[in-house]
Order: C-alpha cells, then sequence, then structure tokens
C-alpha cells in the first residue's frame, strides 16, 4: 500500500462510497475528486466536498497513516494550512490544524482485489512482458494513450531545446548546430560532441564553409582528436596545421580528449568517422536548420543527411538518417512550431513519425515480444516513453495501462 494507490483509488471512485463517514462519524459525499497535482504541495486541489449539510472546495492529501502528516512535517507547511479532507488507510492519530480544529479524515475501503492488481504490476520481474498490455485495452484507447505518450515525447524534447535555445539567446542555428552535434554522438559520445559544438561557435563554420578541410580541422581540433594518439589517420599532420593556425585566430581552447569514449563500439561507431561525417554534413554554406524548415517531404530530408562518402568518411546509413530525423529534426520543428505559433510545423513531424520504421533497439524489441505492434516511429516513440516515464519506475497506477489493468471490474 502507498499513496499513490490511494490517489489512484480515489481519482477513479474505487472506493466503497455507501455510508462514507468521517473518524468524527460525520456524513461525507464526494462530490468532485478534484485534480491529482504532481508538483509540491497537497495532492488533489479543487476537489469538492460534502460533509453534513455544508459544501467545502479545496485541497485533500493522501496518507497510508494518519500520523505520516507528522512524519513529513506537513503541520509546520503553511502549503497544507487549507486542506479541507484528509484521505488515509489507516487512522492512527488524529490529525489537528494550527488553530486546534480537528481536520476531517476518511479511512478510505476499496476491494482488496484492486491492491493484489497493483502488487501484480509493480512487483513484476520484467516490465516488458507487463500483464496489463496495451493489446488488452480497446484499440480506441490504446491509440488515444499511443498518441500521448509520442506528443509527451515531442514535447518534453521540444521543453529541453526551448531550455537551450534561451541559453543561446534565442539563436535557432547555434541551438541546431548544438543538438546536431550531440545526435552524432549516439549514446555514448553525445555528450563530449555537445561540448565540442559549444566550444566550437556555428559562426566560426559558416566563415570557413568554403572548405571542406578547415571544418574538418575545426571539429577535429576542437574535439581534442588531433592532439591525441589515438587519431592516426595520414590527414593528421595537416589538419594539425590548419587547426592550430585557426585555434590562434579565433582564440578557442579544444574540449579534454578524457571525455570520449572510443571502447565498445562498432568501427562505424567511432567518434573519429561520425565527426568526419559531421563535418561533411555541416560544411555547406547554407545551415542545415535553415534547409529542413523548408523541407516538405521526408525525401527531401534524407537528401540533406546524404554525405560523399569515401575511405576515410563512410556515408550515413539509412537507418542512422532515420534516427536523426526521429531524435533531432521532429522535436525542433515541434519547438519552432510552438515557438511561431505556426503547428503546420508540429503536423509534418507526426507525419514523419508515421512514415518512418520504427527504431532498433532493445526495448523496442522486447515489447514486441510482449505482444506490442510496433509498426513505425511513431508507435516506438511511444513504447520509449512508456518505458522512460512509467515502466521503469513503476508508475503502474499513473499510467493509462496499469490504471486499465487494475481498475477493470472484478
Amino acid at each position: 500500500m502507498n499513496e499513490k494507490l490511494l490517489a489512484f483509488v480515489w481519482q477513479n471512485r474505487l472506493f466503497d462510497s455507501d455510508a462514507l463517514e468521517t473518524t468524527q462519524g460525520e456524513r461525507l459525499e464526494v462530490v468532485r475528486t478534484g485534480y491529482i497535482n504532481n508538483m509540491s504541495g497537497p495532492d488533489v486541489s479543487d476537489a469538492q466536498i460534502r460533509i453534513g449539510s455544508v459544501l467545502w472546495t479545496g485541497n485533500v492529501e493522501f496518507h497510508v497513516k494518519s500520523s505520516h502528516w507528522y512524519l513529513h512535517g506537513h503541520q509546520d507547511d503553511p502549503a497544507y494550512s487549507k486542506i479541507i479532507l484528509h484521505v488515509v488507510f489507516e487512522d492512527d492519530r488524529p490529525l489537528i490544524d494550527q488553530y486546534g480544529n480537528i481536520v476531517p479524515t476518511l479511512v478510505i475501503r476499496f476491494n482488496a482485489s484492486y491492491i493484489d492488481r497493483y502488487n501484480i504490476l509493480v512487483n513484476q520481474k520484467d516490465q516488458h512482458t507487463c500483464p496489463a498490455g496495451i493489446f488488452q485495452m480497446s484499440s480506441f484507447n490504446s491509440l488515444t494513450f499511443t498518441t500521448r505518450l509520442t506528443i509527451d515525447r515531442l514535447e518534453s524534447k521540444a521543453a529541453l531545446i526551448r531550455k537551450s535555445l534561451d541559453g543561446n539567446r534565442g539563436d535557432w542555428v547555434e541551438t541546431f548546430w548544438q543538438y546536431l552535434a550531440r545526435t552524432f554522438g549516439f549514446g555514448k559520445n553525445s555528450l563530449p560532441f555537445e561540448l565540442m559544438a559549444r566550444a566550437l561557435p556555428y559562426n566560426l563554420i559558416i566563415k570557413n564553409s568554403g572548405s571542406f578541410l578547415s571544418v574538418l580541422a575545426l571539429i577535429l581540433g576542437q574535439s581534442g582528436f588531433l592532439y591525441s594518439d589515438k587519431y592516426k589517420l595520414p590527414d593528421r599532420d595537416r589538419l594539425l596545421q590548419e587547426y592550430q593556425f585557426m585555434r590562434a585566430k579565433y582564440n578557442i581552447e579544444p574540449i579534454d580528449i578524457v571525455s570520449w569514449k572510443f571502447s565498445g563500439m562498432r568501427p562505424q561507431n567511432s567518434p573519429f568517422v561520425r565527426a568526419r561525417q559531421l563535418a561533411s554534413l555541416v560544411s555547406g554554406n547554407i545551415p542545415l536548420f535553415s534547409q529542413i524548415l523548408d523541407a516538405r517531404s521526408i525525401d527531401e530530408l534524407l537528401l540533406m543527411l546524404e554525405i560523399k562518402g569515401n575511405s576515410e568518411i563512410p556515408p550515413i546509413s539509412l537507418d542512422t538518417k532515420y534516427l536523426i530525423i526521429i531524435n533531432l529534426v521532429c522535436p525542433f520543428l515541434v519547438c519552432y512550431s510552438q515557438y511561431m505559433d505556426n503547428y503546420d510545423y508540429s503536423e509534418f513531424a507526426v507525419d514523419l513519425l508515421e512514415k518512418i520504421p520504427a527504431e532498433k533497439n532493445s526495448i523496442v524489441q522486447a515489447r514486441r515480444k510482449a505482444g506490442f505492434d510496433v509498426p513505425s516511429a511513431y508507435y516506438s516513440q511511444a513504447v520509449l516513453q512508456l518505458e522512460n516515464e512509467y515502466c521503469r519506475s513503476r508508475k503502474c497506477a499513473e499510467c493509462q495501462v496499469g490504471r486499465y489493468y487494475i481498475s477493470r471490474p472484478l
């Protein structure tokens, strides 16, 4: 038993509602359950209850035991001074407000099967084989929840972009450059790629866009690679000479080489390879972000991510291009859409996800094995959001799939 389950039972009215009474014996009616508060402060706001003949509107707080009110220090917090009802599973201590009055308390009663179902979910060993599988829900509810998860994921990424944009004083091109570099880290090296981009203002790339050698030297140099014995390609001396000239000219400093990870990855994911691909991609004189905003189809985007491969720079694979569109382009389109109040960009982002195949990762594979249908990136993004925001932290009572499983008819 925990407060999350109590909140779930309250919000979904799964409690025994006949002849409700406070611990003081007063008749109680729940008129409106209110709104769950996921921030600091009381658990529920704008609830409405009738005690006796008096109608109250205000906050509700949940605790497994009423004594937990004092254990959590709520008696000293002004945010909890206007509680109209204390909902508990066990009443082991009266709740007294700052004026010496007993705060109305309800010992909530409900069928023990709800507890059993909740425990089955939160105690399962493998969340990927959740017994409350989304395929058990109606097709309408399943699609609704999938949409919500995908949109939540896009908007959470857009919120991070907006924060970075503010830090870059509204410079979209600079912000996109930093996120583009981060994307080329593909997990293991995302942070050092981002640090490199922050140490290399995009305007320096634009200034040198007429020379691929100069752009490559800037990226490899600011990454710290040209000073490392790990970089053994034959063009090192020429690139180092070019970089040292620009380092002095622009007064820039490379990041520490120790930030990078080189072991345990395939050759095509080597940071040296990814850095050369990145240099090839941004060496044109038109910022990639501006081109993306003008794109109207997935084919146009794929063409923008095309680079000329050679013995030192392998082409960007189709799967990698898809990942860049999913994890970079779509969130930026959503953020720009919100910023400009033009939702054509958001609709384009959703359309892209519907047309791109689902990602190939362990989480998506496990969900497919468990029975989930994941036909496109639109669905795989929902799967990842479900995993990261609900399953991994066992927020089963907050998950629509879990709620459906727990509250289904007894």
